[in-house]
């Protein structure tokens, strides 16, 4: 049986003499993992279409222990010309939690066309870690790990704004004065513009948040704390996060 979607490459690995086994986060399907074979050789038809960060439109042929890919046509080639390590850096790191975090063919299309527009965007972006992170928490978001910021996420009660805020990781949200006196050590203090940004950048497109800057020191309360709530929430951690400190 023949299936056609577009997609877009998460990996792509060697596989014996000339295949490839690669992994692509289809709009259609989700998540497929398949066999292109011939793809190495110089006569391959294939060409680039199969390399990481590439956007094509697919043809797949069933298989029995894996799926076929028979043709690959590309639609954009994200960084493909691109001399921007960072950027490319970033674009890797976003791919790589979206292998880790989804399972085999699971649609989810909001997903799809949130990391199509986070690889548009990071291409022009203004601050590519400030999109990054906005795209891990729009992620997160769209998988079920949603932060309640205005409301408490143990009682419900509405959350007051105030210049020192608590943020309890593993119940996902900030806490209210009177259940911070109860659980204060388990709590990590933010600031009230990291409540306000996050609350932002889950309601703002990506193409939005582009173009925006902000501090040196609250980009690293927000680093830091996305890094902890994935970590947590995920239990994965990412080989290009290493990578991305050392730049």
């Amino acid at each position: 049986m023949l299936y056609k979607t577009e997609g877009i490459v998460l990996k792509s690995m060697e596989y014996e003499e000339a295949d490839k086994i690669v992994t692509i986060y289809t709009k259609n399907y989700g998540k497929i993992t398949a066999i292109a074979k011939g793809v190495r050789k110089i006569k391959s038809k294939f060409g680039s279409s199969l390399e990481i960060l590439t956007h094509s439109v697919f043809l797949f042929y069933k298989g029995r222990n894996i799926d076929i890919v028979s043709q690959a046509e590309i639609l954009e080639s994200f960084f493909s010309t691109s001399k921007d390590v960072i950027k490319f850096a970033f674009a890797a790191n976003c791919v790589e939690m979206v292998n880790k975090l989804t399972e085999e063919r699971e649609i989810n299309i909001s997903l799809f066309n949130l990391l199509k527009e986070v690889l548009h965007g990071l291409r022009k972006a203004n601050d590519p870690k400030l999109l990054s992170l906005s795209f891990k928490w729009q992620t997160m978001s769209l998988l079920g790990y949603r932060p309640s910021l205005n409301h408490c996420c143990r009682c419900n009660k509405i959350v007051d704004d105030q210049k020192e805020m608590h943020f309890n990781i593993r119940e996902g949200g900030l806490l209210c004065n009177n259940c911070v006196a109860e659980d204060k050590e388990k709590c990590i203090r933010v600031s009230l513009y990291f409540a306000k940004l996050l609350r932002k950048i889950l309601i703002t497109h990506l193409s939005t948040i582009s173009k925006a800057t902000i501090p040196d020191n609250k980009m690293k309360e927000l680093e830091k704390i996305t890094n902890i709530y994935i970590g947590y929430h995920s239990e994965k951690s990412f080989k290009t996060d290493d990578f991305l400190k050392s730049l």
